[in-house]
Formats: C-alpha cells, structure tokens, sequence
C-alpha cells in the first residue's frame, strides 16, 4: 500500500542490480514467442481459456465512478463507521473535540497510545474465545485488531499563527505514536446487524491496547542475535528507557512496530503485522557522527543503506532512537513480520526474524498437508519478491500456546516464475547464497541470520523473480485454515524505468504513439497453483489471472493525474482479461464463501476519474472476469483491509489518509482552507473503520 504522495510522499522505486529475472521480461518472452494461449496452455485455470463455464457476476448493482466524499455502497445496502482516528479504547477518557484543526483531542504521546491510530490498515477479527476451527456463524462478541501504516503529519499536527505543521518535540513525538496497532473488544448485534467497539475499562485492564513504536518487542529466530540488532536495541533501550522504563521483559527491545502494511492471522489465534516502509522513518541530525561513520565502514551495511535509502519523508526528525547519528543501526530493528496475541496482553510481541527483514506487505499463514504453519509475504517495492515461509515444526490445534513458536524457526523461500508457467520457490540459506555467482560490490553472508537480516540480496543472488510492486498475496482456505494450493499476488504497478521492459503480457501495454511500451500503471493479479494444492510444496504453475484497467478496448486512451494519456486497457494479446467496471492498482484481497474475489485499491484516481474503493470479481470461470464496483471512499483516501464477518453479513474495511490529496492530485499541505475531506463527521477528516451491510440483513455481495 502506498501513502499519498506527501506528506507522506509515494514511496520510493528502489533500484537494484540486474541479475535476478524479471517478471517483465519472462512474462514477455513467453508471450512473445508462442503467444498468450499457446504459452500458457500447461497451466490450470487459465484466465483466458479454459473448460470451465464463463465466470459469472456479483449480484448487486454495481457503484457508479465517482469523486464523491463520502462512501458510497450499492442499492440496497448502508454503511457505518466503526473506530476513528482519536476514538479513545478505554473508559474515562476525555471525549473528542471535532471543532478542532488536527488531532481532536490532546495531541500528546501519551493520549494517542490509549487511542485509535492514523491511515488504519489491516483488519483481523478474532472469536471472543478462542476454539479450532474458529466459528463460522453469527457471533455478538469479538476481538479486532487493526494496524496503522503512517500518518500524515500536516493533517495530525497542523500548526499554527501561520505555520504549517507543529514542530515541537511532543507533536513529534506523538507522529510517531499513531501508528502500530490497535487491540479492542467490539459487541454485535444481530438483529440491527450493527457494530460497536467495547471501551476497556481502564488502560491495562482488560484485552483493549495499542503497540506503538515504543513498545516491548521480542526478537527470536536465526537473526535474534545479529550485531546490527544488538548493538540498535542497546541504544534504544537507553534512549528511550531513559524516557519510560527499561523493559519489564529479559531480552525485549522497546522499538516497537511501525509502518504496518496488511499482514494476517494465525490458526492458533494471534495477529500478524508486516512492517512495510521503515525506511521512512530515519533521520540524520549530523551526518558526521562518529558512530554513523563506524556503522558505514561496514561494507554490508553501507550496501543495506543504499538499498533502503534510510530517510524520514517528512524532514523533521523525531525521537533520538530514529536519529541514524545516534543509532545507525536502528533500521535492523524493522521490516519484520510481528506477532501480536490479542488475548494475551503479557505476552510481548515477537519479531519473527525467520520470515526475513524487507518492506513486507501481508503475512497470508494457511495450514500444508502436514499440517505445517506455511506464510506468504510480498516485498512491496518494484523489482522486488514473492516470499514464502514454511515452518519446522507442525501445528497442534490442542496447544494454542505452543504454536505461538511455529514462526521462530522454518525455512524463507523466495519465488522464481519460469517462461513456461513453471515456477518454484528458492530456500533462502547463508549456504546457498555464497555458492552463487556474485557480481561486483557483493559481500558473503556470515550466517542464516545474515540472510535474514539481509533478504533482498539473498534472493536477487539466488534468481528469484522481481515482480511489479507484489502487495498482498493470498490463499483461499477451507474452514480450518488449510490452503487449497491457489495464491493470488497483487501486483500495484511498476513505474520505474527499469519496469517499463516487457510487451502486453506482462502486462505491458505498447503506447499510444506506438514507439514504445507503457509503464505498469494500473498493475495486475498473478496466480499460483502450488504443486499437488498443497502450499508447502516447492513447485508451481503460475497465470496472469487479470489485468487492471478499462476492458472497453485493447487500446484505452486516458488522461491520468500527471497529464499523460496513457493507454490503460485491461486486455493482454487481443483479448480482454475482464469486463464491466474499469480499476486500477489493486492492493488487498480477500474472498468469500460463494468464491468471489473481493479487491480494494490504492491509486485508481492517478488513472480514472474514481475515488479507490473496492471491486467483487469471480475466483471460478472462464474469463474475462466480471468486475463489479461494490464501494469506493472518500476524496484523497485509499480503501484497505478488506474483511468479512464469519457469517458473511458484514464487510469491513479501511478508509486510509482521507483527504490528503484532492481530485487533482493536489497533496495538503498545511494550507488555511484545510484538507480536502470532511469524513465522517463533517469537520477534520479521521482515518477510520467502516463496516457495510445489507438492509434486509442477508448475505453481503448479492
């Protein structure tokens, strides 16, 4: 997922060497050769051609485009705001003030770590009591757990007399206390089929919480003990010990989590965040420091930060444990996937770093054959990778306790997509990525924690496929968490120069001019097919499943933000991959029980006059697919966290940076008129949590 251009900006297209392939170019050399149907006529469950009958539609009446500022649902359906950005988790706190300019209540670190956080992200709900298999029918109590990727510091902490943004150290420091996670209690009733967050009854009692980036985390698997994470958790542990308190845990380290894109939850019960673009969070206060010309003499990390380009995005630096003169090292304390446990709020979080150090988008954990805990993660950046984990130990659906160590220890693979629709998954070891070949500037891993520590290197040496921005990546499930062996990888696009290689297939679409070939503006959707459907497996077929865009034509002229006309057609060698609505940039998907894929995006306004929002598509059938509009978000927001309640009543999602971009592409900025969105309550826009249903109280997305 991709904040709004600024504050903060659009992430940055990291560069890296080219050795590994590249989906582009594979994906065009397969499809040039043969063409599209005779390249991947091996393939099961082709998009364009197969036996199966035509994927039929979703039932409701599609949403029309639109740059409304407000949610808009189909006929027949209502929607409502669950938790807001400021909405307190506790009892006896002071109530909201929505006259105000910025944060609604005291913008302190204190007040924001006992309330609900900025640009909410991923949503997991969790039965009231735990049980395997978790329940599929109607329930009145639950627990929701929902990350926070960033904040906008221009919409939390506007200043004032005329400037721009609150530069005081407590503003700062509360910036960063938006984000991490939020842990609550919410009741339901059936009969109005309406939502409600449960208050805890005072901070630390009860399961009601937030994680910020200054919480007590546990590191375990092979990079626990890595120097990089020893010597930045010896020197955040006296910053901001010094501020509250040495950990109450032996061997925590109070960094936290920041930066929480997607993620995912466990059979076992507990919750996944994945640490996307730490990167963003750094600061340099002297770039003569000492020890940040100690930690640059090292050749690894020197590499580390020419690949992460540790930089704040918003210039205004923050707590000293992110200032890289003080803490060079402190970026090896991000990037992981964390494990959070919603009933037990003793329990730390661990910082799994068996399932490796990189901008992590989603944590997609599925049950193998063998019954082995098996993560699907993406890398969400361009010309990055498709990652899987698969656990050494096997799940014990009598033990929650003890699956809470599944993810310590395993095996991090790393995906290779072949011209023919072959694919397979790389282990990603210190021994195998020092048998191969490497290239100028490359350094040998010292360890398996090294790797770790180190991921994208270890799989660009080791020839795993660099994809187009891959977001979240998913697996179907049956009712106990099994995968079926079907894995969808949401590609957002790629807009780096080194993107633009590859044909339509790819999907590249040549420009209108015919002198070249388009960026991967409106990205696209990869499916999987584990061998034998089991997800443990270390082979695999591999399809294009669709392409985002307009399906009118194979040539779709479009003026997008930036004032290029763009041909934005969904087709892939004269054929159209969908039908109905167009969209662009899909980021989360989810799906339900009657096998429809439910997609949200982020960025459809850079290419068509529509608020993002989140589109219903067929997971079964001949293609193209059917694409229905269900609801778009307001003005200058992206929609995430798609999720539907076990009965299949409700669907929730995320309302994320609301209002920080107007219909122009125009990003606030501090400006007197304010931002550019009044949601929900009409005065200063509130990230927020909606949940839709239909009115007569049936099955949503018919």
């Amino acid at each position: 997922m991709s904040p709004p251009k600024s504050p903060p900006p659009k992430r940055p297209h990291l560069p890296m060497p080219v050795r590994s392939n590249n989906f582009a170019d594979l994906a065009c050399e397969s499809l040039s050769r043969r063409g599209f149907l005779t390249a991947t006529a091996a393939l099961p469950a082709l998009s364009l051609m197969t036996s199966e009958a035509q994927a039929a539609p979703a039932g409701f009446k599609a949403v029309a485009e639109n740059r409304l500022d407000t949610v808009v649902v189909p006929e027949g359906y209502a929607w409502q705001p669950l938790i807001s950005w400021g909405d307190p988790l506790f009892e006896g706190m002071a109530p909201l003030d929505l006259t105000k300019r910025g944060a609604p209540f005291a913008f302190t670190r204190a007040e924001q770590e006992n309330r609900f956080g900025t640009h909410n992200d991923m949503l997991a709900l969790f039965p009231a009591n735990w049980a395997y298999p978790w329940p599929e029918g109607t329930v009145t109590r639950a627990i929701m757990c929902v990350n926070h990727e960033a904040v906008s510091p221009f919409m939390a902490a506007p200043g004032s007399e005329g400037q721009p943004i609150d530069m005081r150290a407590e503003a700062l420091e509360a910036l960063y206390a938006c984000m991490g996670v939020s842990v609550f209690d919410v009741a339901h009733d059936p009969a109005s089929g309406a939502w409600s967050v449960v208050k805890g009854p005072a901070v630390g009692v009860g399961r009601n919480r937030r994680v910020t980036p200054y919480s007590e985390v546990v590191f375990d698997g092979s990079a626990a003990n890595h120097p990089w994470i020893a010597k930045a958790g010896a020197v955040v542990n006296e910053l901001e010990g010094a501020r509250s308190g040495a950990p109450k845990v032996k061997g925590a380290i109070k960094a936290g989590t920041f930066q929480n894109c997607a993620g995912g939850f466990t059979p076992w019960g507990t919750y996944l965040t994945a640490e996307e673009n730490f990167n963003n969070q750094f600061f340099t206060s002297d770039k003569a420091s000492p020890a940040l010309a100690e930690a640059q003499a090292d050749a690894a990390f020197a590499v580390d930060q020419s690949i992460y380009r540790y930089d704040n995005v918003w210039r205004l630096g923050g707590p000293a444990q992110f200032d890289l003169s003080r803490n060079p090292h402190g970026p090896s304390l991000y990037g992981w996937i964390v494990e959070i446990d919603p009933y037990d709020p003793d329990w730390r979080p661990h910082k799994h770093t068996a399932l490796g150090r990189k901008c992590n988008e989603c944590a997609t954990t599925v049950l193998s054959k063998t019954n082995k805990a098996v993560v699907y993660t993406g890398d969400d950046s361009n010309n990055q990778f498709v990652y899987k984990f698969v656990s050494r130990d096997k799940f014990d659906p009598t033990n929650r306790i003890a699956n809470r160590e599944l993810l310590s220890h395993g095996t991090l693979y790393a995906a290779r997509l072949e011209a023919d629709g072959t694919g397979r998954w790389i282990a990603l070891t210190a021994a195998a990525a020092n048998r191969a070949p490497r290239g100028p500037g490359d350094l040998p891993f010292v360890d398996d924690g090294d790797v770790m520590v180190r991921c994208r290197e270890a799989a660009l040496r080791l020839g795993a496929t660099k994809m187009d921005r891959p977001e979240d990546v998913e697996s179907p499930t049956d009712g106990s968490f099994r995968g079926t062996g079907t894995v969808f990888v949401m590609c957002t696009g790629n807009l780096s120069d080194s993107g633009r290689a590859g044909n339509v297939a790819n999907p590249r679409r040549k420009t209108l001019a015919g002198d070249g070939l388009e960026r991967n503006y409106q990205g696209h959707i990869v499916r999987f097919e584990e061998a034998r459907q089991d997800p443990a497996a270390l082979t695999f077929t591999w399809d294009i499943f669709a392409v985002a865009g307009d399906p009118s034509a194979e040539v779709a002229p479009v003026t997008n933000l930036e004032g290029q006309v763009v041909n934005a057609s969904s087709w892939l060698n004269g054929k159209p991959t969908t039908t109905g609505d167009r969209f662009a940039m899909p980021d989360n998907i989810t799906f339900d029980h009657r096998k429809f894929c439910w997609i949200t995006t982020d960025g459809t306004p850079e290419t068509f006059p529509c608020n993002d929002g989140v589109y219903v598509l067929p997971m079964v059938g001949k293609g193209p697919r059917p694409v229905k509009r269900f609801l778009t978000v307001p003005i200058g927001a992206e929609c995430c966290g798609p999720l539907l309640a076990w009965d299949q009543k409700t669907f929730f999602c995320g309302v994320q940076h609301v209002g920080a971009e107007n219909t122009k592409g125009q990003n606030f900025r501090g400006e007197p008129g304010g931002p550019y969105s009044n949601f929900p309550n009409g005065g200063w826009p509130r990230d927020s949590v909606i949940f839709v249903r239909r009115q007569d109280g049936g099955t949503v997305g018919t």
